[in-house]
């Protein structure tokens, strides 16, 4: 199922759980708990991650990103020559051990950002590639300097690279990393924290897009930050929650939408509700959006292993 538009199944826990008297039912997505209004909802693609790696001791750090299969196009533009580029780089495009379709290119800098920097220029090894349905990239930046020092060897990346696989796993089944794509990483490279997902959902009823990102507890405060700097016209918003959160909507008739985070045991939570234009007059109020959001849970792995 790889042409763009098409509704994704996945062996993901996105079922009815209950109705209720009030003309709801509770769903769960994921390891999420919404009430939801009846009709239930359908998960539109594969969930998106992106983990990250450090080296324990040197300025090395490798980002592993899955999204759906478009995306290979999209990220081999990225990792190619660009006709018009406002920052001096240089692209070589080299090849691997490998036997799929990819690209592998290493992207030189000034520095990581564009500007000049003490560490001086730096480098990205790129390496995009995909499987029938999921796509994925491997970035790993380092300083040159970490190679003429010898912490970390051209061998040594090229092996990460070459190692890298993407398998029929279920995200369901992760850890502190997404169990979709496996790769051989040495015993200094370690993961900086808990991958982070995304999910994408419609409901089937009403005009409703739910916008789903589990990551690393640490991201809170990160993420509720987000909001108060944002040049989008957020205003702080209430719940009938009592745990510790953060909410905000855009009452903007053109493009109404709200955003809920919270902790949960071992993650952050983000949950953004946004209401679309329908054509058959099929509609949804302020209060059924609140009712949503002060709904959700994160269910305990403990509590869903059982279920």
């Amino acid at each position: 199922m790889s042409s763009a538009g098409k509704v994704f199944t996945l062996a993901l826990s996105v079922g009815i759980l209950g109705a209720h008297p009030c003309g709801a039912e509770m769903v769960r997505a994921d390891r999420v708990e919404l009430q939801l209004p009846e009709g239930g909802i359908t998960l539109l693609r594969p969930p998106a991650s992106t983990s990250t790696f450090k080296h324990r001791l040197f300025d090395v750090t490798i980002e592993v990103q899955v999204e759906v299969r478009r995306y290979f196009d999209h990220w081999k533009r990225a990792c190619t020559p660009a006709k018009v580029d406002p920052h001096p780089v240089a692209y070589q495009v080299s090849t691997l051990p490998r036997t799929d379709e990819y690209l592998y290119s290493r992207i030189s800098r000034d520095s990581k950002h564009g500007i000049s920097t003490v560490k001086g220029s730096w480098l990205e090894h790129c390496l995009i590639f995909h499987s029938e349905e999921l796509a994925a990239k491997l970035t790993i930046s380092l300083p040159k300097s970490a190679l003429e020092r010898g912490e970390i060897t051209a061998a040594e990346i090229e092996k990460i690279l070459a190692s890298a696989r993407l398998t029929a796993a279920s995200v369901e089944d992760r850890g502190t990393s997404d169990p979709r794509i496996v790769l051989e990483m040495p015993d200094d490279i370690v993961p900086t924290g808990l991958p982070t997902y995304t999910f994408d959902f419609e409901h089937n009823r009403v005009p409703l897009s739910i916008h789903l990102r589990l990551s690393d507890p640490k991201n809170y405060e990160t993420a509720k930050r987000y909001y108060k700097v944002s040049a989008m016209l957020w205003e702080v918003g209430t719940l009938a929650r009592t745990d510790e959160y953060f909410c905000y909507f855009i009452r903007h008739p053109s493009h109404p939408g709200c955003a809920l985070g919270f902790r949960a045991e071992g993650m952050t939570a983000e949950i953004g509700v946004s209401v679309k234009s329908s054509s058959d007059g099929a509609n949804i109020t302020n209060e059924e959006i609140e009712r949503i959001l002060a709904s959700a849970r994160v269910i305990p792995a403990s509590e869903s292993a059982k279920k």
